[in-house]
């Protein structure tokens, strides 16, 4: 294992809130792709013998790094590294298009370039194993649907609200398919329209329950409003679709790295049929389901986070 360099990267800004820090020892840098784009990668390296493995925590759809500070502080607690990045056209890493409050994607293979660059070349040259990987809801579904190339990499892996399909999923293929016709890829999608600068209230909300975690994302994004998206594109939506065909047409059963399955039971944003069929598919998977708890469970409030980190201690029992 090599000594990380930062030198060697392009330095990359972070946000903060006057009650809200980064954890101690961040490290905050731009690694260029192949094909040009930056893509902005956080990590935090602990020293000596604190360290028992790594964690690849990744985001969902029209997230980024700063919103997973507790979440991440509540990983080095377990003794463990982590290392997390944007995924290429959200967060502060380069966006697709010249309007950057569109969430674009030609075809998620992009997401799985990135994924093994960022796998090669930091995650497994600078920090120590096993690795563990967490993903939420998108960045559940780009993981899982990875596994097949890099099973052999990660010990453990914690799916949290995968995005593995969705309520009305029929429709949503209905709309895509008249927007191919009618409409140009890098237009918006139909029903997603721009909203650059809009909050929705906490009353209104799909994400959680808990009202101060969800005023502080609000924070955060007020800060940066580019940090976050303000509307997908037709070719994203397709994107999308083509990557929960992928999942459901692959033969999973010879995976034997170990998954927990998150469901949760108030899910508005993916479909919970979805996640609880797709972890029948694998034969090293358990499946967690909480009540009273919407799209963000790492974000939920704290009597749910306290079940939550009691199931994932237990899962990594072997670990940490």
């Amino acid at each position: 294992m090599e000594e990380f360099n930062i030198s060697k990267y392009q330095e990359a800004p972070y946000l903060e809130l006057d009650d809200y820090k980064a954890p101690k020892g961040i490290k905050s840098y731009f690694v260029n792709m192949d094909d040009g784009i930056k893509i902005r990668v956080c990590h935090w390296l602990q020293k000596g013998e604190k360290s028992t493995g790594t964690v690849l925590l990744q985001q969902g759809h029209n997230e980024f790094i700063e919103k997973y500070y507790e979440t991440i502080k509540d990983i080095l607690d377990l003794g463990l590294n982590v290392i997390c990045f944007d995924w290429r056209g959200q967060g502060m890493s380069d966006k697709v298009l010249k309007d950057k409050s569109k969430q674009h994607i030609n075809d998620f293979k992009y997401h799985d370039y990135d994924l093994t660059f960022i796998i090669e070349n930091i995650l497994s040259r600078y920090f120590p194993k096993p690795y563990i990987a967490i993903g939420h809801s998108m960045g559940g579904c780009i993981l899982l649907s990875n596994l097949d190339k890099h099973q052999n990499v990660f010990s453990k892996m914690i799916l949290s609200a995968p995005m593995l399909g969705f309520k009305f999923e029929f429709f949503l293929n209905f709309l895509i398919r008249f927007s191919q016709i009618f409409l140009k890829d890098d237009d918006y999608f139909l029903g997603s329209k721009p909203n650059y600068g809009k909050e929705t209230l906490f009353d209104d909300n799909e994400l959680t329950n808990d009202r101060d975690r969800y005023n502080r994302t609000l924070k955060l994004v007020r800060k940066k409003p580019e940090i976050r998206l303000w509307g997908v594109t037709t070719l994203w939506a397709t994107a999308v679709i083509n990557r929960l065909k992928f999942i459901r047409k692959t033969d999973w059963s010879k995976i034997k790295t170990n998954l927990l399955f998150i469901n949760c039971l108030d899910d508005k944003v993916v479909s919970q049929k979805s996640i609880v069929e797709t972890s029948k598919l694998f034969k090293n998977s358990k499946l967690i389901q909480f009540k009273e708890c919407k799209h963000e469970v790492f974000m939920e409030r704290d009597k749910t986070r306290l079940l939550l980190w009691r199931e994932i201690n237990t899962f990594l029992d072997n670990i940490i």
